[in-house]
């Protein structure tokens, strides 16, 4: 090896070190216990999926789950088929309406939307429960099925150390304001619109 290559290890080396040292400040600083709020949204692929990554990775912590799907129809998704057959402490409720695509009564569905939101509330009250999902729940916001305030408030007062991921596109104000980590996800590229057929195991 000639100088000159050592003299880039040497530098690379040497940013890497500053790299880790402003890390590892970043760590110290943060010392506060206590859950978080986690709003994932955009247009893209993968929100409910990232919101699932979050559970399977609590229970891989011997954590207490509650999960709450607001829009998904009738059909079972993978990940709860997954759940099913592998147990684990989730406290589970499906709104299961087919709502905005399927929908023939929004009266109907809007009383759907009040249960799923009774279980909801009633998990974001349990001390027992480390993580809540509230999946695609801004639909129900955007579409005035629930009052952003009184979801918002509901979430603010949960117990200190429970954690919740909400999901679901147009994610409003309320809702961000008291989130401590926002995601963006932006779609590039969807296969269905190249008219892709949606395929069990990666889509659903």
């Amino acid at each position: 090896m000639d100088s000159v290559d050592e003299e880039k290890l040497a530098r690379r080396a040497a940013r890497l070190r500053r790299r880790k040292a402003v890390v590892d400040a970043a760590i110290a600083r943060a010392d506060e216990e206590r859950g978080v709020v986690i709003v994932i949204t955009g247009n893209g692929k993968g929100k409910t999926t990232s919101a699932f990554g979050t559970l399977f990775r609590a229970l891989g912590h011997g954590q207490r789950v509650g999960l709450v799907q607001f829009i998904k129809g009738t059909t079972t998704s993978g990940e709860i088929a997954f759940l099913e057959q592998c147990g684990g402490d989730v406290r589970y409720h499906a709104m299961a309406t087919g709502f905005t695509w399927e929908t023939r009564d929004w009266e109907a569905d809007r009383r759907a939307a009040a249960t799923a939101w009774t279980h909801a509330h009633e998990m974001l009250r349990d001390e027992r429960l480390d993580l809540v999902v509230l999946d695609e729940l801004t639909y129900m916001l955007k579409y005035r099925f629930l009052d952003a305030a009184e979801v918002a408030a509901a979430i603010t007062a949960r117990p200190r150390t429970q954690s919740v991921v909400a999901t679901g596109r147009a994610a409003p104000p309320a809702l961000l304001e008291i989130a401590d980590t926002i995601s963006e996800i932006r779609e590039v590229r969807h296969a269905f619109h190249a008219g892709v057929k949606a395929r069990a195991g990666i889509d659903f």
